[in-house]
Order: structure tokens, then C-alpha cells, then sequence
């Protein structure tokens, strides 16, 4: 199954069987897994159903008893080679998601006469009760964000949503027994869902290490009016005719690519860039004309990772091999919350240095070095037993040169659960990137968040 389904149907049943064990765990909030086998239909393709469905076999062998074990979780219903599972706690979904991992690496090494299993992972974590029952239709919201962030996922990845990541992080730092680790990707556009979604993975840093998720547009994407521009640009060029093409192809450079599998990438002014055929051709026409020179490509993964391709056009014909450098800029996000039962303040410190390639203008590279501070404090107010107040301060440094260092002061009513978001306070900018603080605040925690994005997403 090499795509997730547009929708995924859930019977009367599947929400019987969920609403059991809800109740079972006495909660109303849990985390979906989604699941997906890389290249089953492929395998299944080139030697036959026989041989696919001993796979699926192993791999369900293996698979369930780690989600079911001790009844930590509970697997819902196999949907071809995928699987779909809730759990009652987010940091025993993340756990047992990375054993998997772990366990199909070490099936795939001790069977050497069968295809390699690779897994895609996706976690959402909701509540998915109304009136003390499962409601289906709420249920299903959550099972496709689950299923759109894994289609995200590469084999043997493990993305998650940030209430997945914020509820998991600090149980897993300090109990699991296997190192756990957190990327942060950004936000991305997913289909059939209207706000950008915040993309983490997680994974043992003794076994692996993150990466970019593949396959999708990120939160910067074509707008529909770009993409309709685009559309029509093709269609217009494709009406020029062979003739015409030709005679054009005479006054400008002719430009073709090897292997490009990109259709949303960007030339260094913000146009499109428009190349014909299909994704999967040896040879592309750049349909886009350029004149001779020097350019750069480049394509958003989120608002914290693009990547760049500078490139020269020469006269006559031209067979460009375009090759994407990935730049990801700095960023923290950290969560300190007040403990109650104790009654003290609670510290939460963090420094990390960075390490990451701007332009300039005229497409010449910079190199970066970027150091950021942050201390959060979560204290009672001395004003109002009810209130907490959450204190952060910041240092950002930029090749040496300090940025900004400053602090905020912001409270948090106890009894108050709704989510209080600071919008974005610029700290520094050029033409290239800027750094902003913001955070968030409900009842006794507060996170925090010192980064940089892309420029362009400055008035997004």
C-alpha cells in the first residue's frame, strides 16, 4: 500500500472495538499509529501474492504482539499491508512504534532470503469522545491526520504530530529504557487538512539518525494562484507547437535536466520554474526560458528547511544535473511547567550552537555559525495563589555578534486549560531569515520558542 487512503473508513465495529477500550483505559483521549509497508505493491507486483502475503505474514507476526503487549495498545484493523492501532498514552505509542523499528531491522538482517520490511510510521494523538462515546466522525478526523503524517514517513520512520511529541518527550527522556530522541521538521501542508500541521520524528539516536520527511510540499507551497499560473503556463507553451518551439529553442538556450523529480521548485526571484515530462523521466525540458547565467533553484520543506541548487545556463544546449544542498536554520522550543504538589520553582535550561548556509542577493553563499539561549522559570505568582508566572529569557548570537538578549514575563490562571498563543515578536532580520520569539501558555505550562524562519514567511 504505497499511499494512504483518501479516507479511511472506519465500521460500526472498529468504533465498538475502540469505545471498549477507551473505557478499558478510562480515558478520553488517545493516539492513533498508522502504518504502512514501503513498496509493498511493488514486491507484490514483481514476485507475485504469494510472496507478498508471506511478507505481510512476518510482518504481522512481528508487528502486533509489540502494540498489544501487556495491553498496551490495540490493534483496530489491517487495511492491506497497513495497520492501524490506538493507544491509551502517547510516550507507549512512541515506544512501542520504535521497537518495531528496531525489530523489523533486526528481522530484515536475519533473513536475507526475503525483501527487506520497511516501515512507514505515523502518530496523532485527540480526544475522540463526545458525551462519553466514541463518535465516529470525530474519531475518523483523527485516524486520517494519523494516516496523512505517515504518508510523510520513509521507510523506518516515525513522524508524529506535536501533541504526540509534547505529551511523550519528557516520559521517554527519563523512563524508557532505549534512548529516545526528537526531530523538528516544521509545519507542513497536508492534504485535506486547512491548517499546516508541525512535524516531529522521533528515533533512537543509537540506530539511526532524522531526516527530511519526503515526498511532500511543505507549508511554503505553490498558493492556488501560483499553481493555476503554472498550469496555464504549460498549456500555453505546449500550444506554441513543435514548430515554434524550435524557433525559440534558436534564440535561447535550450535547457533539459537529468533525473529532476521536483515540480515545486522556485527560481531565486520567487518565479516558477516550469519543467515538462514526468517525475520519473531520465531527461526533462525546462520550459521555463532563462537566458544565459547564473541561477539558483530552491524548494521549501517547511519554514525552517529549504533546499538550494545553484545552477549556470550557457549558451546552445544545455544537460544540467541539478544538485539540492539542504539548509535547515536554527530553532529551540522548549516546555517548562509549574509543579503544583510541590509548590517551588521549576527551571528548564537549554543551549545549543548551529551550524547553517545563507545567501546573500546576489545568490553568494554565507556561512553561519548561530549560538541560542534559553532559561524558562515556572513559578507561583506571590500576587495570586491561582496564577502561575512563567519567566523566559533569551540570548541569540549570530557570528559572534549578539542579536538579541532580552526577557518576558507572561501568567497562567491554574484552572484555565484553553491554549494561550503569543503571536511571533521579531528579534532580528535581514533579506535572507529572521528570529522571533513566541510561546504558548495553559493552566501550569508554558513552551517557548526562539527561531528562525525563511523571510517570506515573516507576514504569513
Amino acid at each position: 500500500m504505497e499511499n494512504s487512503p483518501s479516507q479511511v473508513q472506519l465500521t460500526a465495529g472498529d468504533i465498538q472495538v475502540i469505545d471498549q477500550f477507551r473505557r478499558q483505559k478510562s480515558t478520553a483521549v488517545l493516539t492513533i499509529l498508522f502504518t504502512d509497508i514501503k513498496g509493498f505493491t511493488k514486491i507484490t507486483e514483481e514476485q507475485g501474492e504469494a510472496y507478498s502475503n508471506t511478507l505481510r505474514r512476518e510482518h504481522d507476526a512481528l508487528v502486533v504482539p509489540v502494540i498489544e503487549r501487556d495491553g498496551g495498545g490495540r490493534v483496530i484493523k489491517h487495511i492491506g499491508d497497513s495497520v492501524m492501532a490506538v493507544f491509551s498514552e502517547p510516550s507507549t505509542a512512541v515506544a512501542r512504534a520504535l521497537e518495531v523499528q528496531e525489530k523489523l531491522a533486526a528481522f530484515n538482517r536475519a533473513h536475507p532470503e526475503l525483501a527487506d520490511i520497511h516501515v512507514r510510521m505515523g502518530l496523532h494523538t485527540g480526544q475522540v469522545t463526545t458525551e462519553d462515546n466514541v463518535s465516529g466522525d470525530v474519531f475518523g478526523r483523527h485516524v486520517n491526520r494519523a494516516s496523512r503524517v505517515e504518508a510523510l514517513a520513509d521507510g523506518g520512520q516515525v513522524l508524529v504530530t506535536y501533541p504526540v511529541f509534547d505529551s511523550a518527550r519528557g516520559w521517554l527522556t527519563e523512563k524508557s529504557e532505549s534512548p529516545v530522541a526528537f526531530e523538528r521538521h516544521g509545519r507542513y501542508a497536508l492534504k485535506g487538512i486547512a491548517e499546516p500541521i508541525e512535524i516531529y520524528e522521533a528515533y533512537n539516536p543509537a540506530l539511526t539518525k532524522p531526516k527530511a520527511p519526503a515526498g511532500a510540499m511543505a507549508a511554503s507551497g505553490f498558493s492556488k494562484k501560483k499553481t493555476a499560473f503554472a498550469a496555464l503556463a504549460l498549456v500555453a507553451l505546449a500550444a506554441i507547437g513543435t514548430y515554434g518551439f524550435i524557433r525559440f529553442a534558436n534564440s535561447t538556450p535550450e535547457i533539459s535536466l537529468v533525473d529532476y523529480n521536483s515540480d515545486y521548485a522556485k527560481l531565486w526571484n520567487g518565479e516558477p520554474f516550469l519543467v515538462g515530462g514526468e517525475p520519473q523521466q531520465h531527461i526533462r525540458p525546462v520550459l521555463t526560458p532563462l537566458k544565459s547565467g547564473k541561477y539558483m533553484l530552491f524548494a521549501d520543506r517547511s519554514q525552517i528547511v529549504r533546499f538550494f541548487a545553484p545552477f549556470e545556463v550557457k549558451s546552445g544546449k544545455n544537460l544540467i544535473e541539478m544538485k539540492f544542498e539542504r539548509e535547515q536554520l536554527p530553532g529551540m522550543s522548549r516546555r517548562v511547567e509549574y509543579d503544583t504538589e510541590k509548590g517551588v520553582p521549576v527551571t528548564e535550561k537549554a543551549s545549543e550552537d548551529y551550524e547553517y548556509t545563507s545567501y546573500a542577493a546576489d545568490m553568494t553563499p554565507k556561512k553561519n555559525k548561530a549560538h541560542i539561549d534559553l532559561d524558562l522559570t515556572a513559578e507561583a505568582d506571590p500576587q495570586n495563589a491561582k496564577r502561575v508566572k512563567f519567566t523566559a529569557s533569551w540570548t541569540v548570537i549570530l557570528n559572534g555578534q549578539q542579536l538579541s538578549k532580552d526577557s518576558v514575563t507572561d501568567y497562567s490562571m491554574l484552572d484555565d486549560s484553553e491554549v494561550h498563543k503569543v503571536p511571533q515578536k521579531v528579534l532580528w532580520s535581514d533579506d535572507f531569515h529572521y528570529y522571533y520569539l513566541s510561546y504558548y501558555m495553559s493552566s501550569y505550562g508554558a513552551e517557548f520558542t526562539v527561531e528562525s524562519n525563511f523571510a517570506d514567511y515573516k507576514d504569513r
